[in-house]
This record gives structure tokens, C-alpha cells and sequence, in this order.
């Protein structure tokens, strides 16, 4: 892989993480927009967010799989967080009284962060993929020139 070649990868990675944070910034402005609107859409929101977070999960899964061994251990421990948070939110959610579901919102919101934390250190990941892709290509290039 030459160096033109290089950059247009880069350029395509940088394209594709620039989608990533919009995508978030998306979603947490529809996550503010929906805490706003009546319970009915509220919920259509919501299962929406489940089949959303269900892709996602998949997407990281498959992530983990072709992930290196020194994948971060914040990233695991905040997968492992948020699948904790869901599983009470799924319990709060039966709630009638009054401070439990003071409680279930307070919880949501928490999670809510956690997902963003997890999105955070998903970018922040990403981000060392493509400098350690540049750095092995500069290596390529001393080694066996920009040519071959």
C-alpha cells in the first residue's frame, strides 16, 4: 500500500468516525427530545433504543472478536455496567410507586452515561487503530519503500 493509497484510507476512516459522533450527538439529542414527549411515544422511543442497542451489541461483539488482546478493560467493565444497569431498568420498569420510579429515572439516566462512556471509549479505540495503521505503514515504507 502506497502513501496515496494510505490517505485515502485515512480519509475514509476519518470519514466514517466523523458519522460515529454525529450519529451519537443524534442519538442523545432524540434521548433528551423523547424524555419530553408523552408516555405512548416515549415507549414506541424506547423499544426503538432496545432494537438500536441490540444492533449495536452485536456490532461490538463482532468488534471484540477481531479486537486485539490489549483491548481496554475500561471498555469491557463498562459493557458489563451498562448490562447491569439494563437489567434493573428492566425490573424498575413494573414500578408504581412513586419513588421507585423516581428511582427507575434516576437509574435510566445512569445509564443513559454509561452509554456514553461506552461510545466514548469505542471513539477513543478507534482512534489508536488508525495511529497504530499509520505507524505500521511508515514502518512498511522504510522498510520495503513506498513502492512495493
Amino acid at each position: 500500500m502506497n502513501k496515496e493509497e494510505m490517505k485515502v484510507k485515512m480519509e475514509e476512516l476519518n470519514a466514517k468516525l466523523k458519522i460515529l459522533g454525529d450519529k451519537a450527538k443524534d442519538s442523545l439529542d432524540t434521548a433528551y427530545i423523547v424524555g419530553l414527549e408523552a408516555k405512548d411515544k416515549a415507549k414506541v422511543a424506547l423499544d426503538e433504543s432496545r432494537s438500536s442497542l441490540k444492533a449495536l451489541e452485536e456490532n461490538y461483539r463482532l468488534f471484540s472478536e477481531r479486537a486485539k488482546s490489549k483491548a481496554s478493560s475500561e471498555l469491557l467493565k463498562a459493557q458489563m455496567n451498562m448490562k447491569v444497569a439494563k437489567e434493573e431498568m428492566e425490573a424498575k420498569k413494573a414500578a408504581k410507586d412513586k419513588a421507585e420510579l423516581e428511582k427507575y429515572i434516576d437509574e435510566t439516566v445512569e445509564y443513559a452515561e454509561a452509554c456514553v462512556i461506552l461510545s466514548q471509549l469505542a471513539a477513543e479505540e478507534a482512534k489508536l487503530a488508525k495511529i497504530e495503521a499509520i505507524l505500521a505503514q511508515d514502518e512498511y515504507d522504510e522498510k520495503y519503500g513506498e513502492n512495493n
